[in-house]
C-alpha cells in the first residue's frame, strides 16, 4: 500500500489537474509592462457580487493592488495615443450606471483614475447616469464614449437602424459632456465586420469589445476598433482577479 507521502503526493497532483482544468495556470503570464484595458459595469456596496455588479470594497482592493503593481491610469483614447504605454491601465464601465458616479468615481479619484465610460443614453431598466453626473465627470478628465443609443444587439438588427443608432449615441454623448466622443463600445460584444465599418464611418477612432486578450500597444493600434478588455466579475475573487491581470482571463 502506497505510503502517506505517496497520497499526499497523489493528492496534490488530482489537485493541480483540477486547477489546470477550471483556471488559466497553463497559459503564460503576459509581461506586466503590456497595457490593459478592463472591462467594468456596476459598482455597489454590501453586495457579495454577481454578474456585472462589483462590491464596492472589492473594487477598492482591485484598484490599490493594480496601483501596487505601478499601473499608469489613462482613459482609452489617451492609451491608443501614448507614445509610451508602458503599464497602462484604461478602466472601462458600459451602459451608464448611476453607481458609476456614486461609487466608483470616488475610489477612481483616490487613484488619479480617469476610466472611460460608454454610455448607451436611451437604455431602458436601469439607473443612468444624470446629465449633471455625466458633466462633473468629463470635467475631472472622465472619457465618455458611446454605446449606441438603447443598447441594442447590433447583429440582430438591420443596418439602417444600427447606423442610426450608432451615430445618434455619438451625438448625444457629445451633447451630453460637450466634449468630442471618440471611442465606442460594441453592446453584449457582439458586432460583424460591417458594424465594425459603421462605427469607422461614424467618426470614432477606437471602439472596446468583450474579446478577453492581453496584446502589445502595437497590436492595439493596428486594430483600435476590435480592442480587446479584460472582464471583471462580480463573483471574482483575490486569485482570479491575478489570473485576469496576468493572463487574460481566468477561466479555461
Amino acid at each position: 500500500m502506497p505510503g502517506f507521502a505517496g497520497l499526499l503526493g497523489a493528492a496534490a497532483s488530482v489537485l493541480g489537474l483540477l486547477l489546470l482544468a477550471r483556471y488559466n495556470l497553463w497559459r503564460w503570464p503576459r509581461a506586466r509592462a503590456l497595457p490593459r484595458i478592463l472591462m467594468y459595469h456596476r459598482v455597489l456596496p454590501a453586495v457579495t457580487g454577481q454578474g456585472i455588479t462589483m462590491n464596492r470594497s472589492r473594487f477598492a482592493w482591485q484598484m490599490d493592488q493594480l496601483a501596487r503593481r505601478g499601473a499608469r491610469f489613462v482613459t482609452v483614447s489617451e492609451l491608443l495615443a501614448a507614445q509610451d504605454p508602458r503599464q497602462m491601465v484604461a478602466i472601462t464601465f458600459d451602459d451608464g450606471y448611476a453607481d458609476n458616479y456614486q461609487y466608483a468615481w470616488p475610489i477612481l479619484r483616490a487613484h488619479g483614475a480617469p476610466a472611460t465610460i460608454y454610455l448607451a443614453p436611451e437604455m431602458s431598466g436601469i439607473e443612468r447616469l444624470t446629465p449633471a453626473m455625466i458633466r462633473e465627470m468629463a470635467a475631472s478628465g472622465v472619457e465618455f464614449g458611446a454605446h449606441t443609443m438603447t443598447h441594442i444587439h447590433l447583429p440582430s438588427t438591420d443596418d439602417a437602424q444600427a447606423l442610426a443608432e450608432i451615430q445618434a449615441s455619438k451625438a448625444a454623448v457629445e451633447s451630453l459632456t460637450g466634449q468630442p466622443c471618440r471611442s465606442f463600445a460594441y453592446p453584449y460584444g457582439k458586432f460583424t465586420d460591417r458594424h465594425v465599418q459603421m462605427v469607422r464611418a461614424a467618426g470614432f477612432s477606437s471602439a472596446v469589445t468583450t474579446k478577453k486578450q492581453i496584446k502589445s500597444a502595437e497590436a492595439l493600434r493596428a486594430a483600435p476598433l476590435e480592442l480587446p478588455r479584460l472582464s471583471m466579475v462580480g463573483q471574482m475573487n483575490r486569485f482570479e482577479f491575478w489570473l485576469t491581470i496576468t493572463r487574460g482571463r481566468y477561466r479555461v
